[in-house]
């Protein structure tokens, strides 16, 4: 049977940097089979809405409208439609090259590699207004490095007491997760694991970390390929990026307690020591951490024991 790849972007409050991603996905469009577009947006601009629908009715995307906005519930509504025996998923602000598909569909030639991630150049370094970005201490980035000088042998840790990664390495390597923004899939992964879980709501921080978790636990591989590299560009508007300071650092924390707590039976008093930082940086924007973290695993604890 041959490659049939499926391109997946979830996308939502996105508008010309949205038009940009498409168009430049859309000059490869040899190289694989679909181009889904979920779309989350309740009301896009006026140019946004005639792009797609044109591109709709040309049979250049497929498009499919999720009347709620939840990544990993758009990626399964994406999914659902998809028709490839290889699933690519995309952001929304992002710019491939010519390499970077045949590069994902190269090292899945490897029977036993179930998902394959790649290098990330993150453009946007204007942090102000970013919660995502803001939230990259420069304390936090140093442990990170220096931790990675000791593990060499991997692109990506994932343990009870935290997740690592460095998708900017120039070298192939084995990974314990993908990042969500570049990350592809034997289509059979979804069959045996099951999909995204909805759980992880709004900035939806580790989705990708949980699905990866369920890869490897049923004995496939995950591979980190720096010729499968893109540029995220991040953007300080739309995407979960938006949203309101508290409000962003809620969901972090929900999401984060959630994905400890259902992968690693992790503890209150464990979980302030994995986000130690991240709690620090909440307490820095001038809001109540403590309040905020205990709201948050209350709401964790509950979605994880149901």
């Amino acid at each position: 049977m041959g490659i049939k790849l499926s391109v997946i972007v979830p996308t939502y409050n996105r508008e010309a940097l949205l038009r940009d991603t498409l168009r430049n996905v859309l000059q490869y469009r040899a190289q694989y089979h679909e181009l889904i577009v979920v779309d989350q947006t309740k009301r896009h601009e006026d140019e946004t809405k005639k792009f797609l629908d044109a591109l709709a009715a040309s049979n250049d995307i497929v498009y499919v409208v999720q009347n709620f906005p939840n990544l990993p519930e758009a990626r399964n509504t994406g999914l659902k439609k998809a028709s490839g025996n290889l699933i690519l998923f995309l952001d929304d602000d992002v710019s491939i090259g010519k390499g970077f598909i045949p590069a994902h569909i190269a090292r899945h030639g490897d029977p036993e590699t179930g998902c394959v991630t790649g290098k990330v150049e993150i453009q946007n370094r204007s942090r102000p207004g970013n919660a995502v970005l803001d939230n990259a201490s420069s304390v936090k980035t140093a442990l990170k490095k220096g931790f990675f000088f000791f593990l060499r042998k991997k692109a990506s840790y994932v343990g009870r007491f935290g997740v690592i990664s460095n998708f900017s390495g120039s070298r192939g390597l084995p990974a314990d997760t993908a990042i969500g923004c570049n990350m592809s899939f034997k289509r059979e992964i979804f069959d045996v694991c099951g999909f995204f879980d909805g759980n992880y709501t709004g900035n939806a921080v580790r989705e990708d970390t949980d699905m990866s978790i369920r890869v490897r636990k049923n004995g496939y591989k995950i591979y980190y390929d720096p010729k499968a590299a893109l540029v995220h560009f991040m953007e300080n508007s739309g995407g979960s990026r938006t949203a309101d300071s508290g409000e962003y650092w809620r969901v972090f924390f929900r999401n984060q307690c959630y994905f400890y707590i259902k992968n690693f039976n992790s503890g209150k008093f464990l979980l302030k020591g994995v986000l130690f930082f991240d709690l620090r940086r909440c307490k820095k924007n001038g809001l109540d951490e403590k309040k905020i973290f205990a709201l948050s695993y209350l709401e964790a604890l509950e979605l994880a024991t149901r």
